[in-house]
């Protein structure tokens, strides 16, 4: 049975649990209109596009009018969740060393625990996504791409230590080893060694510039 793929101004207004009139109304266009946009009849003009950006809060308009990835329909989800969170102050009493009680204030969100949960989940699905696009590129050009993909599963799948270090060390290096918050906690002691710069002198005597 096939599956019916939905738009994503039909995903978003279902998502913001609003009716599709609401929404017509909301914007100044008649329930119909909506319905050519949903069964994509017709494509919704810019000034439309600005409009329901605004009334959502989503800054992309690109995924009013097409056929959305598991990682934004994530992201239309969370910009639901913030856009209904409820926020309160909570005062906690508390006892310092010297037995003297002190109240601080913490923030307390209703929806926190949700936003990381969909958050985690989104990272998860955008690698998938950028994986299956490499896997279904051109098959003329995808032969370099995927042999090096194959081959990095396969060190990480093989569960040897030292080949998997070796690997997370050469990816920091390509990745994010000139990133503006300096070396991170757990490369320092390859950094403290010179690890990077000898990298930097072997590439640079085979005439590599990563």
């Amino acid at each position: 049975m096939a599956v019916i793929e939905m738009i994503g101004l039909q995903f978003i207004a279902d998502t913001f649990h609003m009716e599709y009139k609401s929404v017509a109304e909301a914007i100044g266009v008649s329930k119909q209109t909506f319905q050519d946009w949903i069964k994509e009849r017709r494509k919704i003009p810019e000034p439309r596009l600005e409009q329901l950006s605004e009334l959502f809060g989503i800054e992309d308009k690109t995924l009013f009018q097409k056929e959305l990835l598991p990682s934004e329909k994530s992201e239309i989800f969370m910009v639901y969740l913030t856009k209904t969170d409820e926020h309160e102050e909570i005062e906690i009493i508390s006892v310092d060393d010297d037995g003297n009680e002190y109240t601080t204030t913490q923030h307390y969100s209703q929806n926190f625990s949700l936003l990381e949960y969909v958050q985690a989940g989104q990272k998860r699905e955008r690698l998938i996504e950028q994986v299956s696009s490499l896997l279904n590129a051109d098959p003329i050009n995808e032969g370099a791409d995927f042999n090096l993909l194959e081959d990095a599963v396969a060190v990480i799948q093989e569960q040897n230590r030292n080949k998997k270090t070796a690997l997370e060390l050469v990816l920091y290096y390509l990745v994010h080893r000139d990133n503006e918050w300096g070396v991170h906690p757990d490369y320092a002691k390859y950094e403290q060694k010179q690890f990077f710069e000898k990298l930097d002198k072997l590439f640079e005597e085979t005439g590599i510039k990563p």
